[in-house]
């Protein structure tokens, strides 16, 4: 039986990044590295690390690794535009609160942070979960400020209630954006769930708002095409009510603002649609949290509400804008062409309505023609029959060659003139 050469790989896709049990106290430190044509140079790097280690380099076609050291496991995962190495240690028995050394580099020395240093690329994104015990009694924002190094925090309730998340969305001076997991009694197989949409929420947060930099680039442009297409149509609407025959004058800068559109949009359609695409990823993750309210602190959701949503709706919004843009030159376009066209047709009747004219007057001298040339015909024919006349020396009264002549110039005229009105009908035959 044959099978679909994609099946295996379209079946291992459900499965290639999982997330195993996380038990105990811990940390998860993920870090995420942007590439623009190749990941090759990150992923060489990563494998002489990894041959170094008596490890297994990855395949061509790898897309996930996972190994076990004997203080923690090293974890990458190869995306389309970016490459995420992740450390984690877990199993830590603490009573409540958090272990010493959260958010420390210096207080975790087994953990190759020197690896990252030297990784060949520019780091994106930084991420430290602290997964603790039991949170501390009376947890107050000043707190949990105090833990998270922070000015501001964000808290909520996850998992039904089951646990607690506290943000803080800056970055530290390690280049850290931190996360701080309590919970009591969260299963393993739950608990690696519940830090893997975490690590995810915070990875799509920042790549989602890659789109706003681009969109900020553009706006301005966008703008000045806006003003430029506003003032065309107004010229092109004075024309029309002008009658004026000249409004083609205006393609060339109508076919200019519409090539400015189509770069803008060549250059943005890519970075837009990722957009969208990593801010559906970053609220179905954000959603899988089942986030409730913590009293007495700010939510994770209303934070993200009110400081993220405001960008995503820019660059939406500047999406839509080229669209728009894009179909309202394509409106003007069609009325500039139908107003050409219909200039063009208004010339064309005045050409042909011209030509007529001049045909008919070209008949009217043909037929003018027609008639001299009968005169003159018969006058040369009837001097012909003169000759004859003269020739055959007839006797009275056929000798008057005067009076011959008269009766001969009816008979001549009419010889002459089916003449040439047959010739003239086989002319216009021909040229119908």
């Amino acid at each position: 039986m044959p099978i679909h050469p994609e099946r295996r790989q379209l079946s291992d896709e459900l499965h290639a990044r999982p997330f195993h049990d996380f038990d105990g106290a811990g940390r998860f430190i993920r870090y995420v590295f942007l590439y623009d044509n190749s990941d090759q140079d990150i992923v060489s790097h990563i494998n002489d690390w990894l041959t170094a280690q008596d490890r297994l380099p990855l395949g061509t076609r790898e897309k996930f690794r996972r190994e076990t050291f004997k203080n923690y496991i090293f974890r990458i995962e190869r995306h389309t535009e970016f490459v995420t190495i992740g450390f984690i240690m877990k199993g830590e028995t603490i009573r409540n609160g958090l272990a010493k050394g959260a958010f420390d580099k210096a207080a975790w020395p087994e953990l190759p942070f020197d690896i990252i240093d030297s990784v060949p690329a520019s780091l994106f994104h930084a991420i430290w979960v602290e997964i603790g015990a039991r949170a501390p009694a009376k947890l107050d924002p000043l707190k949990v400020q105090f833990l998270l190094n922070s000015q501001a925090e964000a808290s909520s309730q996850i998992s039904d209630g089951a646990g607690q998340l506290h943000c803080s969305f800056d970055i530290d001076e390690n280049e850290f954006s931190r996360a701080i997991v309590f919970h009591n009694c969260i299963t393993p197989e739950r608990m690696g769930r519940m830090v893997l949409r975490i690590i995810e929420m915070e990875t799509y947060r920042m790549l989602a708002l890659l789109g706003l930099p681009v969109a900020r680039k553009y706006l301005s442009i966008l703008v000045q095409i806006e003003h430029k297409l506003t003032d065309l149509t107004q010229q092109l609407t004075e024309q029309i009510s002008r009658d004026d025959t000249e409004v083609q004058a205006l393609l060339p800068a109508l076919s200019q603002l519409a090539a400015r559109v189509e770069e803008i949009s060549a250059n943005t359609s890519y970075r837009l649609s990722a957009t969208k695409a990593y801010h559906d990823i970053f609220l179905a993750r954000l959603e899988g949290l089942r986030l409730a309210r913590l009293n007495g602190h700010q939510g994770v959701y209303g934070f993200l509400d009110r400081r993220m949503m405001p960008a995503m709706q820019t660059c939406f919004a500047f999406g839509e804008r080229v669209q728009t843009l894009s179909q309202r030159i394509e409106r003007t376009g069609s009325l500039l062409r139908t107003q050409t066209e219909t200039t063009i047709q208004r010339q064309n009747r005045d050409l042909l309505s011209s030509m007529d004219r001049r045909a008919q007057a070209q008949l009217r001298l043909q037929q003018t023609v027609e008639g001299l040339s009968v005169i003159a015909g018969t006058y040369y024919g009837v001097g012909l029959v003169g000759i004859l006349v003269e020739g055959f020396n007839l006797q009275p009264p056929f000798d008057e060659i005067g009076l011959v002549k008269a009766f001969a110039v009816p008979f001549v005229a009419v010889v002459i003139w089916f003449f040439i009105n047959r010739v003239s009908r086989s002319v216009r035959r021909l040229n119908r």
